[in-house]
């Protein structure tokens, strides 16, 4: 097979020395003021169903309304927030249905990445991930809380890389995200949360022994645990 210079294999095998690309342009205000805002959203600074505009929330990070207004579209199409016509924005609830697929969508993905990363993964890492999840809690205490929802979903996502998958492991990591907001709002069941410590325990002991169908079992027992806590808490509420 003969190659030209207008090869695409040609193109990127470049010789020593030559031309690199530019590096990229720095974020733009607009992304800037997405990255804070949708932090918030997350962190439930903003709370689902409270109101919004583009004033208040210009006012709140000292920018212009242009970055806050590239934002707010790029949140609508994400679905964080939702526009409404005359009235602002509002942020997106946290719904039942939401909420249950998501786990529905991890305890497909979750319980197969285990399998594969038994023999595989970073056991001291996974024990340190596991240390931080199990001590330090404090109830009520949005920064204890937010450092082991960190910390908790450090871990699954940890296990998840080990199964050696990159693009399974954003989809692990963007479901995740998308429960942080339900954690924040559910805090109580932090408490009862504690308690399923010992499932960490035995999916870090199955990945040590390179056991892929006890870790598997044990990863699939865990999200329905969690799931069946924080359905009951959100039907509490």
């Amino acid at each position: 097979m003969s190659l030209d210079r207008a090869s695409p294999l040609v193109r990127m095998a470049r010789p020593p020395g030559a031309r690199r690309r530019k590096p990229a342009a720095p974020r733009s205000l607009g992304e800037e003021i997405y990255g804070r805002i949708r932090r918030d959203i997350v962190g439930c600074v903003y709370v689902p169903g409270e109101s919004c505009s583009e004033s208040q929330l210009a006012e709140a990070y000292g920018v212009g309304k242009a970055p806050v207004r590239w934002a707010l579209a790029a949140l609508s199409r994400e679905g964080l927030v939702i526009a409404r016509p005359r009235q602002g924005y509002t942020v997106a609830s946290v719904t039942l249905e939401s909420v249950n697929e998501v786990f529905g969508l991890r305890l497909i993905v979750e319980p197969a990445a285990a399998r594969l990363a038994a023999g595989r993964a970073d056991i001291p890492l996974l024990e340190e991930l596991h240390d931080r999840v199990t001590r330090g809690l404090r109830i009520g205490d949005r920064r204890s809380e937010r450092r082991w929802i960190e910390a908790n979903n450090d871990f699954h996502i940890e296990i998840t890389r080990a199964a050696g998958n990159d693009r399974l492991t954003r989809i692990v990591a963007s479901l995740l995200e998308e429960s942080q907001r339900t954690m924040h709002l559910l805090t109580f069941v932090f408490d009862r949360v504690k308690s399923m410590g010992p499932d960490h325990r035995v999916l870090i002991d199955s990945l040590a022994l390179g056991d892929g169908a006890a870790a598997e079992r044990v990863a699939r027992d865990h999200l329905e645990n969690s799931r069946r806590l924080v359905m009951d808490a959100l039907l509490a509420r």
